[in-house]
């Protein structure tokens, strides 16, 4: 910010990255989607119920899980820092 070209303050990460509550409303409209899609076809059967459960939920969990936000790089580390 030598010349004041650059912006004075940074986001933390790039347009790409999902926030948490974007996550979450990715999955919980994965959710609803095989729910209404189940709904469409015309499952009847408690098993069959089940099965369309699992394929809701689990598939959000996994990723959940590996999902995370890139860890701090070291000249971000050093930029906060600096910062009054």
């Amino acid at each position: 910010m030598q010349f004041g070209t650059a912006v004075p303050v940074a986001g933390g990460y790039t347009r790409l990255m999902f926030s948490e509550r974007a996550k979450t409303l990715v999955f919980v409209a994965w959710s609803i989607a095989v729910l209404l899609a189940a709904i469409a076809i015309g499952i009847t059967s408690v098993q069959n119920w089940a099965l369309v459960a699992c394929v809701a939920v689990v598939p959000p969990l996994v990723v959940r899980r590996f999902w995370r936000a890139p860890e701090q790089t070291i000249s971000e580390s050093i930029n906060e820092a600096r910062r009054p």
